[in-house]
């Protein structure tokens, strides 16, 4: 399981239905009863099967989605997005909030009454506390707020106990967005900072690997790492507990995707990632659960590496050409995927619907190797982490042998895999193409596009993802550009002209598809609804038992 990985990992596994509504998993067509398999255990306890769950409860450096699904239950930021939204914002710890005429600050107010689980009050001298402390002590998350606010103990500033303003590095009128991203904007309890710290460098993110304080509706209450945690209600949470909610949580790490399925379909387990596309198949057709097939901001592509035979666009081009994409996608992954349109997920702001878009064309992908100079005979190498895109890459490597090239399929661990993505090495030493996936922290172009596409992201420069070793002067300018661009149809011109750049005429990637999120639900499980940038976590507060 994977996202924004230690530094940004991206998730790539399939899971998940959007609802029939916004207020319940909803129901499949032809689906008789109403609940799962028989409970032998307490209703009021959520039990949650994932692949596997990483113990650090620091918004300052927790950066993975085995993170966040533990901790959207424990910590809350001042707002959040709505809904199923990528782009629309709601309150949360804020009641209220407003930039100035320029966009280049912006003021929240704080909802009153809110405490820490510990009994701290939450107030504007602890909100900026945790963002001073999130960006000064570069654990990870820094850069979604510390982008904007590169000198916070001077930007942040504390107008009143309830009102905390921040002054931009530069104007941009989609603040509030970034303020909802589901990384980098949890608030801890500021005592931890100074009770449990052993030192500067430190700030209590010892304690925090096992330990959490947060304003939400859940408090740790015990942790096994590799086995399961369980969340309990925390009895003086601000909103109450008025109507349905579960009273525990408990998320259990169940590697294999067989077993996942065999607890939910037994009734030990409510909610459970999904498996193969075999598995989610059989799933879907078992009228007691719920299978998603919501699409989210999840892309899954194929890295080009630009050097070696690939280094000319023609022989990337060749490679987009060769993929068999409706086959792939409606027989092999029976529907996880969608094909993807260009190198942007097609819910990101300024995706441009009219892409350029290949059609598998072994004609014409000879030609362009021709006119590469890509020799037959020439081997080349593709590179996945166990679990996540063998199918592919054996797909690929009988596309290349119609045109006389040969592909030869590295299976690495995932940390491998991740340090062969991240690290600079020789060429020869490097694959010729990678399986992966990617999400931006929020709906903005420039911050999906800098690390996986921008020539400062290659690993020579950054331990980053633009993997391929990707160079285009052009595409570098407009992701540049668009970070502080406040004219959103100048910035919409320019980043369809940055994705037709990324597809016709000098591609980085072959865009295999975009994820749905196909998670398994029991049917008498209510209340989730699906966002795109909330990727594969729950609103546990929100959910309840039908």
């Amino acid at each position: 399981m994977t996202r924004h990985r230690s530094f940004w990992l991206a998730l790539v596994s399939t899971v998940a239905m959007l609802a029939a509504s916004c207020t319940g998993t909803g129901e499949p067509s032809g689906a008789s009863g109403s609940s799962g398999p028989p409970l032998d255990r307490d209703p009021n306890t959520l039990v949650v099967a994932v692949d596997a769950f990483n113990a650090d409860f620091d918004p300052a450096s927790a950066y993975l989605l085995s993170e966040a699904l533990i901790w959207r239950g424990i910590y809350e930021s001042l707002i959040r997005l709505k809904g199923d939204s990528a782009s629309e914002v709601e309150p949360l710890l804020a009641d209220s909030w407003e930039p100035n005429k320029d966009a280049s600050s912006w003021t929240f107010h704080l909802h009153p009454g809110v405490t820490f689980s510990d009994g701290t009050p939450l107030d504007a001298e602890a909100v900026k506390a945790n963002y001073v402390r999130t960006i000064t002590i570069e654990l990870g998350t820094q850069f979604i707020l510390g982008s904007f606010l590169p000198k916070p103990e001077k930007q942040i500033v504390v107008e009143d106990p309830q009102t905390i303003r921040f002054d931009l590095a530069y104007p941009y009128p989609h603040f509030d967005v970034v303020m909802a991203a589901q990384y980098g904007t949890g608030l801890v309890s500021p005592k931890v900072f100074e009770e449990h710290s052993t030192g500067q460098t430190d700030q209590g993110h010892e304690y925090l690997l096992s330990h959490a304080v947060g304003t939400g509706p859940y408090v740790l209450d015990t942790l096994e790492p590799g086995n399961q945690v369980v969340l309990t209600r925390n009895e003086d949470y601000w909103r109450g507990w008025d109507g349905p909610h579960f009273d525990t949580i408990i998320i259990r790490s169940i590697p294999e995707a067989s077993t996942r399925r065999q607890l939910l379909e037994s009734g030990d387990v409510d909610i459970a990632y999904a498996g193969t596309a075999e598995d989610t198949a059989a799933v879907r057709s078992d009228g007691r659960f719920v299978v998603g097939d919501f699409k989210n901001l999840d892309m899954t592509y194929i890295i080009l590496g630009a050097y070696g035979p690939l280094a000319s666009p023609e022989a990337r081009q060749a490679m987009n050409y060769l993929f068999p994409y409706d086959d792939f996608l409606g027989t092999i992954m029976k529907g996880t995927l969608e094909r993807a349109h260009g190198p942007f997920p097609d819910l990101l702001f300024t995706h441009d619907p009219d892409v350029f878009l290949y059609d598998t064309d072994v004609e014409k992908a000879q030609q362009l190797l021709d006119q590469a100079g890509v020799q037959p005979g020439t081997e080349l190498t593709y590179e996945y982490y166990t679990g996540f895109g063998k199918e592919a890459g054996l797909v690929m490597q009988q596309q290349l042998e119609k045109v006389g090239l040969h592909l030869r399929l590295v299976e690495k661990e995932f940390s491998a895999m991740n340090a062969d993505l991240t690290t600079d090495r020789p060429v020869s030493e490097r694959a010729n193409m990678y399986y992966w996936g990617w999400w931006p922290d929020y709906n903005d172009p420039s911050d999906y596009s800098w690390v996986i596409f921008n020539s400062d992201a290659a690993p020579d420069k950054c331990p980053c993802y633009n993997s391929g070793y990707y160079h285009n002067e052009r595409v570098d300018e407009i992701i540049y550009d668009g970070f502080s661009q406040t004219d959103d149809a100048k910035l919409t011109d320019e980043m369809y002209e940055a994705q037709d750049l990324m597809t016709r005429v000098d591609p980085p990637i072959i865009p295999v598809g975009q994820q749905l999120d196909d998670t398994y639900f029991r049917k008498d499980i209510q209340g989730q609804v699906f966002n795109p940038l909330y990727i594969l976590t729950w609103d546990y507060y929100a959910l309840s038992r039908g």
